[in-house]
């Protein structure tokens, strides 16, 4: 008699999948990693892995919105432990050293998001998108009320527009890096303008957002 898989199965069956590409993308490139190498690398018949992802595609943008819902709850966590923080400076403080854990912690995670609409959303399934992108962003909307309670000139909008514009900064800047390279080799022209240090330069334009921000609040 087949064994019928319970929904719990099934989803530890997806994020052992989803697992398994995570790792090989620690060590190649998107487009070197293919469907076959994510079902030898996860243990499952390739047609399993087509009945849980229909592309590649599909498993990395789980990859992402799961990154960020699992990140943005941490976040959240981090914050509720944290309960003297009520002033700018200390927010400014506590947004900054996120900045840190996000560049140095989840750095698979900032590639991804860097492949996300160039890429990802290609052949990504629309609907499984739409159900994570509302995931995180109940979450997001969570994080922006704990942050808004303590902070009286935040709205819940504003505040959970911080990790928006966190994720934009650093994206940006990313995308920008090494254009002093190509193809991972070192051009034989001096382009000192386009060295990024990307955590001193994230905190710099998150410093300045945010002072703009409590400026126009203030007025």
């Amino acid at each position: 008699m087949m064994h019928v898989l319970t929904p719990a199965e099934k989803l530890a069956k997806k994020q052992l999948i989803a697992a398994s590409a995570s790792k090989l993308f620690q060590k190649h490139n998107f487009n070197a990693i293919s469907m076959a190498q994510i079902a030898r690398e996860s243990g499952v018949a390739k047609g399993t892995l087509f009945n849980y992802f229909k592309t590649k595609e599909n498993i990395f943008m789980y990859l992402l919105l799961s990154g960020y819902q699992d990140y943005l709850q941490e976040v959240l966590k981090r914050w509720q432990e944290k309960p003297g923080l009520t002033t700018w400076n200390e927010l400014t403080t506590f947004l900054t050293t996120e900045n840190h854990l996000l560049i140095h912690q989840k750095a698979d995670l900032l590639r991804l998001n860097a492949l996300r609409g160039p890429i990802l959303e290609a052949a990504a399934d629309r609907e499984q998108t739409l159900l994570g992108r509302q995931k995180l962003y109940q979450i997001n909307r969570d994080l922006g009320r704990a942050i808004a309670s303590r902070i009286p000139e935040l709205s819940v909008k504003d505040a959970s527009h911080l990790f928006v514009i966190q994720s934009a900064i650093i994206s940006g800047l990313m995308n920008m890096m090494n254009l002093d390279e190509f193809n991972h080799d070192q051009l034989p022209v001096d382009f000192k303008v386009f060295q990024i240090d990307l955590e001193t330069e994230a905190n710099q334009l998150l410093k300045f957002y945010l002072q703009g921000l409590q400026q126009e609040l203030e007025d």
